[in-house]
């Protein structure tokens, strides 16, 4: 009966086909095991999809076709194959995909301008009364803005959260900027003239008083580029969405040195380098070591000059810092 058991169990797991979307940490050895029972099925899945250079290529959020290994047809002399997927086959979601829509909007920034906001927060915690009022607000909480139904502001409307930080200086042109980060999004409640009441449905940070409001815009989708790399290109790293970082850690957001205006695009690929240093050789000739690749990240959102990235994996035990340099390698431009 066991037998029996056993193989019912790997026909079943090998005749599966249909779409997966790939999640937070997944492999393609996990996929594998999950759909044919064995994560020795990862070079099938591979081959049944061209688009993926390679196995380190998987980005959570792609979209992979699961093949029927067992009618599948190789091509003689490669390791191609030629599936279909069966009508109504079930998509299976895996957890958020890290690049999700949330990651884009908490991203934050790097401004060289003054900011015009729409309006200020008066007062946090607006719900309570004297002693009982905090100085910081987190999701629940009521906050007083000062701008209201005069300025245009209706019941509903969605603002998000600003603060102003840090200075930072881009080291090819000596500009300085601040780092804006994003503390939450609110939703007004109620209004009077000149004031209003507003409630913090996300907070990435404790609402303050003074923090900016300006209004809210979702993002869309990020198409991440996954096609042949590209050696040109080149930005520094001015600091992290995290205050309290001193390197970034994988899933961390980092501020970069260009953006638009250099053609940076949402998507783009940039590969992170622990630095030369000048050594004695063989000879006892002064050198320069190679450059080591460390860490991949990923441009979440994009200024006329600076961009905000994503570090999505780590190849080594180094951590990026602020004054690296990261070279462009995958571009939606390409």
């Amino acid at each position: 009966m066991r037998i029996v058991t056993l193989v019912f169990v790997l026909f079943a797991a090998v005749s599966v086909a249909g779409e997966y979307v790939v999640g937070y940490g997944d492999t393609l050895s996990d996929i594998s095991l999950h759909f044919y029972g064995t994560w020795e099925k990862w070079v099938d899945i591979l081959a049944a999809n061209p688009d993926l250079q390679g196995a380190e290529y998987l980005v959570p959020g792609m979209v992979l076709q699961i093949p029927d290994v067992t009618g599948a047809v190789s091509a003689p002399g490669s390791s191609s194959y030629v599936t279909q997927v069966p009508v109504g086959a079930v998509v299976i979601r895996s957890s958020e995909p890290i690049l999700s829509r949330i990651q884009r909007e908490s991203a934050g920034f790097i401004s060289y301008s003054p900011l015009n906001p729409q309006g200020y927060i008066l007062s946090t915690n607006a719900e309570e009364q004297d002693a009982a009022r905090h100085l910081t607000a987190l999701p629940g909480d009521l906050i007083e803005l000062d701008f209201g139904a005069d300025q245009g502001v209706e019941e509903g409307r969605v603002y998000h959260i600003l603060r102003q930080c840090e200075e930072v200086e881009d080291p090819e042109t000596g500009d300085t900027g601040h780092i804006i980060r994003v503390a939450g999004v609110c939703q007004v409640e109620s209004t009077t003239p000149s004031t209003s009441i507003a409630k913090i449905q996300h907070g990435y940070l404790s609402v303050l008083e003074g923090d900016m409001l300006v209004p809210y815009q979702a993002a869309g989708d990020i198409r991440v580029q996954n096609g042949p790399g590209v050696d040109r290109g080149l930005l520094w790293v001015l600091g992290f969405r995290d205050q309290e970082r001193v390197c970034a850690y994988t899933y961390d957001v980092i501020y970069l040195s260009a953006g638009s205006s250099q053609g940076i695009a949402p998507g783009d690929v940039f590969t992170a380098y622990s630095p030369s240093e000048q050594v004695r050789d063989i000879d006892n000739q002064w050198v320069f070591t190679a450059e080591i690749p460390i860490a991949d990240v990923v441009v979440l959102t994009t200024e006329a000059r600076s961009c905000a990235a994503m570090v999505v994996s780590s190849r080594t035990a180094d951590m990026i810092e602020v004054g690296d340099k990261l070279y462009l390698s995958r571009s939606q431009l390409d």
